[in-house]
């Protein structure tokens, strides 16, 4: 809900703090209609490709965010696939760290062509 009203928040870090995809898809409902957020790190939890699929459905409303750090999670090729569909419409996202999850080399050469 904090993030449907902000206007002024621009970095929110909530790293390595077991949130799951419940909680990240609840920051993806305040992300899509939040235009301040400019980074967002939730590197170090527990999230998956669900959470990958609600990250993406954020990202293709969302014109603000400029960095996600989704490191060290449960993300595999699949979610990593969303996000890049997602990356096709959005156009305000600069910097992705998807490092230490579980992502195929091959789906890693073909996210580069996104």
């Amino acid at each position: 809900e904090c993030l449907k009203k902000s206007s002024t928040l621009q970095e929110l870090n909530i790293s390595e703090n077991e949130i799951t995809n419940n909680g990240l898809m609840k920051i993806g409902e305040g992300l899509q209609i939040n235009t301040s957020l400019q980074t967002l790190d939730v590197s170090r939890n527990r999230i998956s490709d669900d959470g990958a699929a609600a990250i993406s459905e954020c990202l293709k409303k969302n014109n603000a965010l400029q960095e996600l750090k989704i490191s060290g999670n449960e993300i595999t090729s699949d979610g990593l696939i969303k996000i890049g569909e997602a990356l096709q419409i959005n156009t305000s996202l600069q910097t992705l760290d998807v490092s230490y999850n579980r992502i195929s080399d091959d789906v890693v050469i073909a996210f580069s062509e996104y």
